[in-house]
């Protein structure tokens, strides 16, 4: 009986894992868990650009050269953890489509005003590409530029503390957001 008992836990579990891992199949979809009443939200990069306010950031990141600095715009994370009642916790774990997990605490989050960056502002040599029109002033973020969302910092605002011990704050592939347990 135990065995039976053991090998039902087991796969309910493998069933579990499988479920969690198959919500966050679309890199472009930011899912929020928890918030109102356990209510989940799914945003579509678009709908990020529609329903909220997108504002830019003039940066660095942990990985960018000395000197170099590229603009990202997306809407504010405080924005969307307020929507979902989020902002009410100490923390909220950010998801990346690898399953790799990053806490932060809200505090961070309203003193650091970070974006979730969906955007970049285009360059001359997007344009001598072609990736940018002539009169374009931002392009969606591809994956190699760790998008399609991207958890941007304003690098000079955060404690020197931070760089390196906390870069694992600046998450690559978002696709999930959720209340710290």
């Amino acid at each position: 009986m135990r065995a039976e008992t053991l090998a039902g836990a087991l796969a309910g579990l493998i069933a579990c894992a499988q479920a969690a891992v198959a919500a966050y199949t679309d890199p472009n979809v930011l899912t929020i868990e928890g918030g109102k009443q356990g209510e989940a939200g799914q945003y579509h990069i678009e709908r990020l650009r529609s329903d909220f306010e997108n504002v830019a950031i003039e940066t660095r990141t942990p990985w960018t050269k000395d000197g170099e600095v590229v603009t990202y715009r997306g809407p504010k994370i405080a924005d969307i953890l307020r929507e979902h009642e989020l902002d009410l916790g100490k923390s909220v774990q950010f998801i990346a489509y690898d399953n790799f997990t990053s806490e932060v605490t809200v505090e961070e989050i309203q003193t650091y005003n970070p974006i979730f960056a969906i955007d970049r502002a285009c360059v001359d040599t997007d344009r001598q590409s072609g990736r940018c029109a002539p009169d374009q002033s931002f392009t969606q973020l591809a994956p190699e530029e760790q998008g399609p969302i991207f958890l941007v910092w304003p690098y000079e605002d955060l404690p020197e503390s931070y760089v390196p011990a906390r870069n694992s704050i600046w998450v690559w592939f978002v696709v999930a957001v959720r209340p710290s347990q």
